[in-house]
């Protein structure tokens, strides 16, 4: 219809003309071209002639003015024929230049209105593109968790509800054309951002390095929050003290861990094991205690297969149980704790399967470190047993040279001597690690770390108030091998308890401390894939879960020992990239 309008123009725009230009004479006078061309006709009609005389007497050239007249007629009708042309064309550019806008415009609308259904779809409906938490039901286990004769029914947590209780970000008001990626577990190629010892970061009481974040897991005489929103049946336990991570055995948690840890309450009968159980994501499924009815249980140690020592400081009566993380069996009074004493810790040394040793530590001026050799190994049977049959049990000796730097030592059999030398040398030990022939012994006595060669009988020590191995490169190589690795350790006692770390050439780093919490961390270990950290302080009964944001592994060792904080002076971090 518009296309048939625009040739029909010229045409309408020219006759218009020539009607107006008749219709604009007076009335009763006629049009003189046309009076004209009538009296030439009628001369030539009659003469045959060309011209004519008017009546001046002048000859006048009749026959030329009306074919100017009508020259000039057709170049006018072509000159507005041509301009209309122009006009018309110019109009048609223009109209096709905003028809093609417009339809762009359109199709912009179409498009965004197409991506923003799909992003309000994916954005409102979480739950359609993550993967749910997965659900646990996990089986009661009865049995005795007390070494006296009774059965304490324990009951795990209620099915997981099938959606997780966690916060979900809102949709955005203003989604993006752009493609995002999708979520991943894995962490990205990236250069990592862990930086140890820089301390820039303030999150839930705790100053952190650089890369590092935290939660709150676990709080004194509350009900632990499972990841499902539900609560543990009985509150968290007072005062955690030592601490280990395992491997969960069970097959309803494949790929999780459990994290033990004593409670050293000192009233009678209220100390224990409490545990918390992880799943493969790292999500909090189960808390329980699986050693009752004991008193102020310390520190401990792990066993080569994968059980826990809690060892009581209780002096005359102490006694050091094993138990197992997953609380499926009956802990056990051990053999080498059996005579009472203030135990501390536990340690072993398997390089010989054929003759293991296990040490245990006493926390008392008097108290001495002794070995036990049981009689019979049970490598790939009931393995639990060697620590409750017949075997050897003797006693550390010192001998230390001039310069009281280091020394020889020995095992004897005479306890009292034994107890006299341990007086004079290294009272009130307390940690204890074996790693690579080398038994690391500290003692809060005299704040001194002792490193015994149990190949070649010979030890040196050196102090602990300037954290560990300060000054002592070669123990440091020995320890980690010749990685990158850093070796962790906590404090006991001093201002802003934290975790620290040395590095292979001696550097300190404080990878982690509290301005909030003044008092002893505890419990210090790594979950089995090494992504998490976990550590508590021990006054205010609080558990911490602590991992890199880059999500990469601490790549971390770590002994079971601790240095002293002197609470006059803080001892300088540094930090690099890592």
């Amino acid at each position: 219809m518009e296309e048939n309008k625009q040739n029909d123009l010229p045409l309408t725009m020219t006759t218009s003309h020539a009607t107006h230009s008749k219709e604009s004479l007076p009335e009763g006078e006629s049009d003189l071209s046309l009076n004209k061309v009538e009296t030439l006709s009628t001369t030539s009609g009659s003469g045959g002639s060309n011209n004519t005389t008017d009546k001046g007497g002048e000859n006048l050239d009749l026959p030329v003015l009306p074919a100017l007249q009508s020259s000039n007629k057709m170049t006018q009708s072509k000159w507005l024929f041509l301009f209309a042309l122009l006009v018309v064309s110019l109009l048609a550019i223009g109209f096709g230049t905003g028809l093609g806008i417009s339809q762009q415009q359109q199709q912009k609308q179409s498009n965004l209105a197409s991506s923003t259904a799909t992003s309000s779809t994916a954005t409102s409906s979480p739950s359609e593109r993550l993967p749910e938490h997965p659900t646990y039901t996990i089986p009661p286990v009865t049995q005795a968790t007390s070494p006296a004769d009774s059965t304490i029914p324990l009951t795990g947590p209620s099915e997981a509800s099938k959606s997780s209780s966690s916060p979900t970000s809102s949709p955005s008001s203003s989604p993006s054309t752009n493609p995002t990626d999708s979520p991943s577990d894995k962490p990205s190629e990236f250069r990592a951002t862990y930086v140890p010892g820089n301390l820039i970061k303030l999150e839930n009481n705790l100053l952190l390095s650089e890369g590092l974040t935290a939660r709150l897991i676990a709080t004194a005489d509350q009900k632990v929050q499972y990841h499902d929103g539900t609560f543990s049946q009985r509150p968290f336990h007072n005062l955690p003290d030592g601490g280990a991570t395992f491997s969960d055995t069970r097959d309803w948690n494949v790929g999780g861990w459990i994290y033990v840890s004593n409670s050293e309450m000192k009233e009678l009968g209220q100390g224990g094991v409490g545990a918390i159980t992880f799943d493969k994501n790292a999500n909090i499924i189960d808390y329980r205690m699986i050693l009752e009815n004991t008193t102020m249980n310390c520190a401990g140690g792990r066993t080569p297969w994968n059980t826990w020592v809690s060892c009581e400081e209780v002096e005359f009566d102490g006694q050091a149980y094993q138990v197992d993380p997953t609380g499926e069996r009956t802990p056990e009074k051990t053999v080498i704790g059996s005579a009472g004493g203030r135990w501390e810790a536990f340690a072993y040394d398997n390089r010989d399967p054929n003759q293991p040793r296990f040490f245990l530590t006493e926390d008392h001026n008097k108290g001495t470190t002794r070995r036990f050799t049981p009689s019979q190994t049970r490598w790939g049977g009931d393995e639990w047993k060697m620590l409750h049959e017949d075997g050897v049990i003797d006693y550390l000796m010192v001998h230390q040279n001039s310069n009281k730097t280091g020394g020889t030592f020995e095992w004897t059999n005479d306890i009292e001597a034994a107890r006299n030398n341990a007086r004079s040398y290294f009272p009130q030990s307390e940690g204890i690690d074996v790693h690579d022939g080398k038994l690391y012994l500290v003692c809060k006595g005299i704040k001194q770390l002792f490193i015994f060669d149990l190949d070649n009988m010979t030890y040196q020590n050196m102090t602990t108030t300037s954290g560990l191995f300060d000054g002592s490169p070669d123990q440091l190589q020995r320890v980690l091998s010749g990685s990158r690795d850093l070796l962790y350790f906590t404090e006991e006692g001093g201002v802003d308890a934290g975790v620290h770390a040395r590095d292979e050439e001696g550097r300190f780093f404080t990878i982690l401390e509290s301005p909030q919490y003044i008092d002893e961390t505890t419990g210090l270990a790594f979950s089995p894939d090494g992504k998490y950290m976990y550590v508590a302080w021990q006054v205010n009964g609080t558990l911490y879960e602590v991992r890199r944001e880059d999500g990469l592994p601490f790549n971390a060792r770590s002994l079971n020992v601790k240095y002293h904080n002197v609470a006059t002076r803080r001892l300088s971090s540094q930090w690099i990239s890592f």
